[in-house]
């Protein structure tokens, strides 16, 4: 499966979120082999700060079922069975915590997302959630968040 987080911060708090990238390429790493299901293999959640709110307003979750060619802010990619879905942090937050703290906030901010998952079961439904869940707050707890 994989997992992603598309990242857009302003430069205001550039150095706080620095480990996000190296968040994010960890936990697309850790997901990686595992399987959960047939509908969905690929979850791309977007993380927009204020600065960014009026080019990114936060969408309604959009799954794609069948194979598709996508062209985007300059990059062309394939996606199939993917959902992806805004997931909005709290600026203050970040812009305040430490990189523990932060990494903290936004592991339970993805596991407040799955929600997203579950209203979406009439679209997505050979994919086990519970286990999924199971499996990201283990990762979470191993990478001391």
């Amino acid at each position: 499966m994989k997992f992603a987080l598309a990242l857009y911060t302003s430069a205001e708090i550039k150095k706080e979120t620095r480990f996000l990238v190296h968040f994010s390429d960890d936990l697309e790493k850790s997901f990686n082999n595992k399987k959960y299901g047939n509908d969905l293999m690929e979850i791309v959640i977007i993380c927009v700060s204020p600065v960014f709110e009026q080019f990114f307003k936060p969408r309604k979750p959009k799954y794609t079922k069948d194979k598709k060619h996508v062209k985007s802010e300059g990059f062309e990619y394939n996606i199939e069975k993917c959902l992806e879905f805004d997931l909005k942090l709290d600026f203050e937050i970040f812009k305040n915590s430490t990189e523990i703290e932060a990494k903290r906030y936004l592991s339970l901010e993805i596991l407040k997302s799955l929600e997203t998952i579950e209203s979406m079961k009439s679209k997505i439904k050979d994919f086990d959630l519970l286990a999924f869940r199971k499996d990201l707050e283990n990762y979470f707890s191993l990478i001391e968040c």
